[in-house]
């Protein structure tokens, strides 16, 4: 077959739509003077980000059981129609609907309670009982009142203080979550700056200039993984193939070829070639690989006895309507990725993104947010049983980011755009069962909230910045002490001693006290003996 039998439209389309340039390192790799750091050359670790577009109302995922302003009693009545009862329930992972103590409809199952933690002053919501019991196992815990900072701000100081621009809007603020730098909304994504800092496009980078790279997103062409030299692979979860193959009669084998340098080629047409070839490598891997991996989970289960992964039914469910189970899909297409990118391809580092939509819901929050967690839980839960079963657990960190929290209090129907909220994170091998991070003042026109008086809405100022959630993943990564300023430029800001940056990180690998040995995790939630089926 010649090239000149391909239709070029669909070739074109094919090559251009699919993501396939964008899986590889951009032309600027060519010109780039930016040093390079030692990268790990040993071991396997990932990060997978779950991101929820739409700004997640995470005071109704999370509720607050603390002390004093920070109690249930003060949410309660901040939140009003919309808050979740503190009626306690124990989640049951093996087919159980602990939610549906409430017979009523899917709202009245979101409202009807909460898995208390309340030794660590929080709840979970009724939908999430499998990552309710994932923080009883200690394979997860909860970060309080995250949200973008430049440095730290107070009540009484934050219209003194540098602060990101554009607070409470979807896209700057997005953009600020991706770029790991809030002041800098231009600049290059927090996973990219690592990519490039490893030279992950190199022979003798992090992953040996595999073709897949460091970053692979499932959720469309993210610039959380984009750095100068380096860009994600974009895949579709339910496609193996990069190139449509099937309706283009596209061959990489003949692809290859015409992408062979000649002497005569231009230095940027060299560059391109290169980066062809590379496309057509990584569409064989995907082809002949990544296709391999599908039965990788068969024999494990669902908490509703299915396969692994499989979108339950709303009977299952005990909901009037189903799951979108597009999460559930890309959290599986994450863990084949990883299988893949671990025990085929050898690779050392990898970063997935998972895109999660739906979450900006300024109507219909008790409708729409049901259903949301509870895909969360459920893809969540999938995922750890699949690490588990890979027996690479404590080798795979998953966080979670949203563009906002929202509004302490409603607006009638839902609540509207604010700043801090509440990130889950799991996996890696951290100390689960804990509230990292503090709770803050749930009062309308409280201490936390930005306003006062009668026009307060409970829009909460961060404690925690989003920069000290990722560096400290960051460095569980593999990113050393001295190179973390060039992934998160304002870190600094958030050393409690001043000088030293681990002091900015959160304590995510051990505990605040020792354990003791007889009882050494007093939750109410019992551990169960093994994930899954």
């Amino acid at each position: 077959m010649s090239m000149n039998e391909v239709d070029r439209r669909h070739f074109l389309k094919g090559l251009l739509g699919t993501g396939a340039m964008s899986a590889l390192g951009g032309v600027s790799a060519l010109y780039s003077g930016v040093a390079r750091a030692s990268a790990p050359v040993s071991g396997y670790k990932a990060i997978v980000v779950l991101y929820l577009f739409g700004g997640n109302d995470s005071y109704n995922m999370l509720v607050p059981m603390g002390q004093g302003a920070s109690s249930y009693d003060i949410y309660r009545a901040s939140r009003g129609s919309v808050a979740v009862s503190d009626n306690a329930l124990t989640p049951d992972v093996i087919g159980g609907n602990p939610y549906a103590v409430s017979m009523g409809s899917d709202a009245d199952k979101y409202l009807s309670g909460l898995y208390p933690f309340a030794d660590q002053g929080f709840g979970i919501n009724a939908m999430m009982p499998e990552f309710a019991q994932l923080i009883s196992n200690e394979y997860a815990a909860v970060v309080a009142n995250v949200g973008s900072l430049v440095e730290p701000v107070t009540k009484d100081n934050f219209r003194d203080k540098r602060l990101p621009p554009f607070l409470f809007a979807h896209n700057h603020q997005t953009r600020a979550m991706e770029t790991g730098w809030a002041d800098n909304l231009n600049a290059m994504g927090w996973a990219g700056r690592i990519a490039d800092l490893w030279g992950a496009h190199t022979e003798s980078g992090v992953n040996r200039g595999s073709p897949l790279g460091l970053g692979v997103s499932f959720s469309g062409n993210s610039r959380l993984l984009t750095g100068r030299e380096n860009s994600p692979a974009v895949l579709s979860p339910n496609n193996s193939q990069l190139f449509d193959v099937t309706n283009s009669g596209f061959d990489t084998g003949v692809f290859r070829q015409l992408n062979q340098e000649l002497a005569e080629d231009h230095p940027l047409r060299r560059v391109l070639k290169k980066a062809n070839r590379k496309a057509a490598d990584l569409s064989d891997i995907l082809a002949n690989e990544f296709a391999q991996t599908e039965d990788d989970f068969e024999g494990r289960t669902d908490p509703y006895g299915n396969s692994l992964f499989s979108n339950p039914s709303r009977e299952q469910l005990n909901l009037s309507r189903g799951l979108s189970g597009r999460t559930i899909s890309s959290m599986h297409a994450a863990a084949r990725m990883i299988s893949l990118g671990r025990d085929t391809l050898g690779l050392n580092r990898q970063v997935i993104y998972v895109g999660m939509g739906g979450f900006d819901n300024h109507s219909d929050l008790t409708g729409k947010h049901p259903l949301l967690l509870r895909e969360i839980s459920l893809a969540l839960w999938d995922f750890q049983v699949a690490m588990e079963h890979l027996g690479i657990a404590d080798e795979v960190m998953v966080t979670t980011l949203s563009d906002f929290g929202r509004t302490l209090g409603n607006n009638g129907d839902g609540t509207d755009h604010a700043w801090a909220g509440n990130n889950l994170i799991m996996g890696g091998g951290i100390r689960g069962g804990r509230l990292l991070g503090q709770l803050p003042d749930m009062n309308l026109g409280g201490a936390s909230d930005i306003s006062s008086g009668a026009n307060a809405k409970g829009r909460l100022i961060p404690t925690t910045a989003v920069d000290q959630v990722l560096a400290s993943a960051a460095s569980w990564f593999g990113v050393p002490d001295n190179d973390m300023p060039a992934i998160f430029p304002n870190i600094n800001n958030f050393e409690t001693t001043p000088g030293d940056i681990r002091s900015a990180y959160l304590p995510l690998m051990e505990s605040d006290e020792a354990p003791d040995p007889d009882d050494p995790f007093p939750l109410p939630i019992p551990p169960i003996l093994a994930l899954g089926g």
